[in-house]
């Protein structure tokens, strides 16, 4: 898992270059091995549907030419908000792995098959946490 981590780290790193909001995320294959990687863009795009678990899965979906994903896992720095999770689930994936929890999403509005698991520790959700704090104070400055 201590690739994964920092694998999402390093990808979260490229939001700062745009002024992004600081997320990432991984598809991993049954075997935990990263597939595809990715980063919110949605500012250097300007498309407000560029969001880290969006553009891994479009990546992947490009290159597999499918859209049934269930046999991959998606892993993100932070919880994926309410349009992501609609496209997670037209993918096909049943299980998300999480870092830091989305306080800005009402999760109880939805309802879904797919499993969030929250990981890793209080560290490293920390350090996301961080991330996302010190982005925010700097654009309110």
């Amino acid at each position: 898992m201590e690739l994964i981590f920092n694998t999402l780290l390093m990808e979260l790193k490229k939001c700062k270059k745009n002024k992004d909001v600081p997320v990432s995320a991984l598809l991993i294959d049954t075997n935990n091995k990263i597939v595809a990687k990715s980063f919110n863009s949605r500012q250097k795009k300007y498309n407000f549907s560029n969001h880290a678990e969006i553009r891994v899965l479009n990546k992947i979906y490009k290159k597999l030419k499918t859209k049934n994903l269930g046999d991959y896992r998606l892993v993100t720095s932070l919880k994926p908000c309410l349009m992501c999770i609609t496209v997670i689930e037209q993918a096909s994936i049943k299980k998300v792995l999480y870092y830091l929890d989305n306080i800005k999403c009402n999760y109880n509005r939805i309802l879904t098959d797919i499993t969030f698991e929250k990981i890793g520790s209080s560290k490293e959700s920390t350090i996301f946490e961080t991330e996302l704090k010190e982005f925010f104070l700097k654009l309110r400055k």
